[in-house]
C-alpha cells in the first residue's frame, strides 16, 4: 500500500479531534484506520472494571455485543497477546492451542497495536487484520496511529472521571482535598441508624373478610362501599336456585325412605326378610335426613350478615352482582375505621433486620409534609407479593397512641428503622451487594 500523504495523516488526526462523545471517539478509533492502511478490519478493545479487555467497538458496525461467543473468545485473545504494549505481529501459526476453540476467527494477518494516554495509563488497543503480511513500514504507522488514537481515548476518559466529581471538588486548594480526603475515615465509622423506604397502605387492623360460601352467583349486594352496617345486617344474597332445588330433591328422598322405614318396620311381625331390611332402611333415612340438614345450612349460609357493627369495604355493588363466585373467594372486607394498622411492602433488596417494636415513619400521600408515627407488630418471615403484584416482605405496623388514625386505603411512603450502624456501611450496603452478586460470592 502506497504511504499516507502528510495531508492524511493530518485528516486523520483531525477526524479523531471531532468526536463530540465518548461513544463516537471510539466509533472513529475503530473505523478511520482504514483509511491509512487500507485493511480488513479493525477491533478496538477497552480494559473492563476487572482489568481485562472488552470489545468497545468494530469497524462497519453500529452495534458490538462483547457477551457474544466472538466477543468472549476475543477477551480471551487480546489477553494471551497483547504483550508487553509494543506494537506485535501475530501470524495464524503465532495462537497459542489455548485459542483453537475460535479458529474460524483467526486472522491471516494480525496487528496488535496498544493504546495509552500521556501518562502511559493503558486505555485500551487496537486489532487489526488484513489479508496479506504486515510491512515494517505498517508498523510505524501503527505506532504513530496508536499514540493518537490512545491520547483521543484517553482524553475522553479524562473528560468523562471530571464529569463525576463536583466543581466546587476540583476548585479546592490540594491541601483542603488531603485534609478532606483524611475525614473520610472517621466520617466512615460515624454512627447511623439503618433505615429503608417502602411502600405503605392504611389497613384494617382487624379485617373480617365476607366470602362466598358456596360455588354460585352472587344475586345482588346489598350494602354500599364503605357503608356503616350493625350486626346482623343482611350483606348480599346468593343466588339460591339451583340450591333450593337440590333440597326439595332431598327432602322427597328423605320422605320416601321414612316411608320404605315404616311399611318395613309393620311387616317386620310375620315378614323376616323385612325384618333384615329395617337397618339398612334405617341408615339411608339418617343419610336423607343429613342431606337435608346440609342443605339447609347451605341455603341459610347463601345470605351472609354482619357479626358485629363494621364498615363494608369493597369497590363497587354493580361489580359483583351477577357474578360467579368460588367457595372462599373474598367479595368484601368488614373493618372498624377507628382501629387501622400500617402495611410496610418491603422488597427483597431493600430488607434488613425487621424486629417487633422497630420504629416506622408514615408519610401518606395525600399529607406529604406530615408523619405517623407507628411500630412494627408482624413481619413475614418470607416474601409474599406487594398490591401491584411485586416480591415483597409485608410488614404490620400499629400507630402510636395519640396519633390520629388516618382514613382507611391511604397510601404512602413508609421509613422503617432498623438498628444502629456506621455511616460507611450504611453507605456502601447498596455497592457491596452488587459487587456480591457480580462475583457470584
Amino acid at each position: 500500500m502506497t504511504a499516507p500523504s502528510p495531508a492524511g495523516l493530518l485528516s486523520f488526526e483531525g477526524r479523531l479531534r471531532s468526536a463530540r462523545t465518548a461513544h463516537e471517539a471510539d466509533f472513529l478509533a475503530a473505523n478511520e484506520p482504514h483509511t491509512l492502511f487500507g485493511h480488513e478490519q479493525t477491533l478496538l478493545w477497552k480494559p473492563g472494571p476487572s482489568g481485562k479487555p472488552l470489545l468497545a467497538a468494530a469497524s462497519g458496525l453500529a452495534e458490538i455485543e462483547p457477551k457474544s461467543p466472538f466477543g468472549l473468545w476475543f477477551s480471551r485473545a487480546v489477553s494471551l497477546l497483547a504483550g508487553d504494549g509494543a506494537v506485535r505481529r501475530v501470524a495464524t501459526t503465532d495462537f497459542p492451542a489455548e485459542l483453537d476453540d475460535g479458529a474460524e476467527w483467526m486472522p491471516a494477518a494480525l496487528m496488535l497495536v496498544p493504546l495509552s494516554g500521556p501518562d502511559g495509563k493503558a486505555v485500551g488497543g487496537l486489532w487489526m487484520t488484513a489479508d496479506r503480511p504486515w510491512t515494517d513500514e505498517d508498523v510505524e504507522l501503527a505506532r504513530w496511529a496508536g499514540q493518537v488514537v490512545g491520547h483521543a481515548l484517553w482524553a475522553w476518559e479524562r473528560k468523562r472521571l471530571a464529569a463525576i466529581l463536583p466543581n466546587a471538588w476540583r476548585r479546592l486548594p490540594k491541601r483542603r482535598r488531603r485534609l478532606a480526603l483524611l475525614a473520610l475515615p472517621l466520617l466512615a465509622v460515624v454512627p447511623i441508624r439503618l433505615s429503608v423506604l417502602a411502600p405503605a397502605e392504611v389497613v384494617p387492623a382487624h379485617p373480617v373478610s365476607v366470602t362466598a360460601p358456596a360455588d354460585g352467583v352472587v344475586a345482588q349486594v346489598l350494602v354500599a362501599p364503605n357503608q356503616r352496617v350493625a350486626a346482623g345486617t343482611l350483606l348480599l344474597e346468593m343466588d339460591d336456585t339451583a340450591t333450593r332445588n337440590r333440597l326439595l330433591v332431598a327432602t322427597k328422598a328423605l320422605d320416601t325412605a321414612r316411608a320404605d322405614l315404616a311399611r318395613a318396620s309393620s311387616k317386620s311381625f310375620s315378614d323376616d326378610a323385612s325384618k333384615a331390611e329395617l337397618q339398612l332402611l334405617d341408615a339411608r333415612v339418617r343419610e336423607r335426613a343429613a342431606d337435608v340438614a346440609y342443605l339447609n345450612e347451605l341455603l341459610g349460609r347463601l345470605k351472609p350478615v354482619a357479626p358485629a357493627a363494621a364498615t363494608a369495604l369493597f369497590a363497587d355493588a354493580d361489580e359483583w352482582r351477577g357474578r360467579p363466585v368460588q367457595t372462599g373467594e373474598r367479595i368484601m372486607t368488614l373493618a372498624d375505621p377507628s382501629q387501622a394498622a400500617l402495611a410496610v411492602y418491603v422488597a427483597p433488596d431493600d430488607a434488613i433486620a425487621l424486629d417487633i417494636g422497630a420504629d416506622v415513619r408514615a408519610y401518606l400521600n395525600v399529607s406529604p409534609l406530615d408523619s405517623y408515627a407507628a411500630s412494627i407488630t408482624q413481619a413475614s418471615y418470607e416474601a409474599g407479593t406487594s398490591p401491584e403484584g411485586t416480591p415483597a416482605y409485608v410488614v404490620k405496623a400499629a400507630f402510636a397512641d395519640g396519633e390520629d388514625t388516618p382514613r382507611l386505603g391511604l397510601k404512602g411512603t413508609a421509613k422503617v428503622y432498623g438498628g444502629w450502624t456506621v455511616l460507611g456501611y450504611y453507605v456502601m450496603r447498596k455497592p457491596l451487594r452488587a459487587l456480591r452478586r457480580a462475583l457470584g460470592v
